[in-house]
């Protein structure tokens, strides 16, 4: 059986805890889903003659974002945190599980 974490366990593993990583590593991770996205479906969308879905301009349309915010969310900008909508509208966008936005 496992021993129960105490007080001052906990303590410690949140004095080691840095949001700005977290912040960092989900920017990064949604760039490169939508990268990802932009490229299985670049030839569909070039035969068929219609705009790729996952150009950064419509996605920042279809989170109901400004362009601009949305190239800030991609480069982490810490002036413009990721908000917890952004993330889960990122995460139904893009069709995956929400532990994708935490991949090392």
């Amino acid at each position: 059986m496992k021993k129960a974490p105490d007080f001052e366990d906990l303590s410690k593993k949140m004095e080691k805890f840095n949001l700005s990583n977290y912040q960092a590593l989900i920017c990064k991770n949604i760039k490169r889903i939508r990268k990802e996205l932009l490229e299985e479906n670049k030839a569909y969308c070039k035969s068929h003659g219609i705009n790729n879905p996952y150009a950064t301009s419509a996605v920042a349309e279809l989170l109901g974002i400004s362009y601009e915010y949305y190239k800030r969310i991609e480069s982490f900008d810490k002036t413009k945190p990721i908000s917890i909508k952004i993330l889960l509208k990122s995460m139904v966008l893009f069709d995956v599980d929400v532990s994708e936005f935490f991949k090392e």
